[in-house]
């Protein structure tokens, strides 16, 4: 369960996000060229404020930073 920042309202999750003129949606990769594609972005929309908050679902391919 995701809340919004702005107003503490619970979010409506799993919303994809769609590039208007295209249906490719956004990609997330790491910085470069040809690198792999870190997972497909979902949304979560406040239906109060509408503020939106883009996610992964899946973290597994993130490398963590080393401290």
């Amino acid at each position: 369960m995701r809340k919004c920042i702005r107003c503490g309202i619970e979010m409506i999750e799993a919303y994809d996000v769609k590039v208007e003129g295209a249906a490719y949606g956004l990609k997330i990769t790491k910085p470069g060229i040809f690198k792999e594609n870190l997972g497909k972005v979902h949304v979560a929309v406040c239906p109060k404020c509408g503020y939106l908050e883009f996610y992964l679902e899946d973290t597994t391919k993130i490398e963590k930073e080393k401290s």
